[in-house]
């Protein structure tokens, strides 16, 4: 199961890789990794999204974290976050049938937008929870998907 854990840390060197390893020893995989500066200098937000196999894993994960130098929280917001969003850009071949592609994209309308459309490629952005990215790029298979390029998922309480 996929769990959200963000953390507050101190912005110091080697930070990131103490943390990630944590991950690494237990063999749990890191599904999505988002880091960013809060409005205090200094402090940084590390969101994790991790692939656990049941709550306790997630307890004892959330506990060695805490217990890391430079961290100052550590919390699994999985059930308590307002909004959890990632961004996706994606260039695609140009589709056969335009029309057809509509109704593809039709339920991403409003956190979707085309950003450039030439000759042979389609240019897209997205938002959305990390669910919505990945349906959306299951709805995409069926065209020549070139490139990818995703952020780390970031959230709220």
């Amino acid at each position: 199961m996929k769990r959200t854990i963000k953390t507050q840390v101190l912005d110091r060197a080697g930070t990131l890789n103490r943390l990630t390893s944590i991950f690494v020893r237990r063999q749990y995989n890191i599904v999505s990794l988002s880091a960013t500066p809060t409005e205090t200098e200094g402090i940084s937000n590390i969101t994790f999204i991790v692939d656990v196999s049941d709550e306790s894993s997630t307890e004892t994960i959330i506990k060695q974290l805490e217990k890391q130098v430079n961290v100052l929280s550590a919390l699994d917001i999985t059930d308590t976050n307002l909004f959890n969003r990632e961004l996706i850009l994606i260039k695609l071949g140009q589709p056969d049938n335009f029309e057809e592609f509509e109704q593809i994209i039709k339920p991403y309308k409003n956190q979707m937008t085309i950003l450039k459309d030439v000759d042979d490629h389609i240019y897209l952005q997205a938002f959305g929870t990390h669910q919505t990215i990945e349906n959306l790029l299951n709805d995409l298979n069926i065209y020549p998907v070139t490139q990818v390029s995703r952020t780390g998922s970031a959230g709220l309480l």
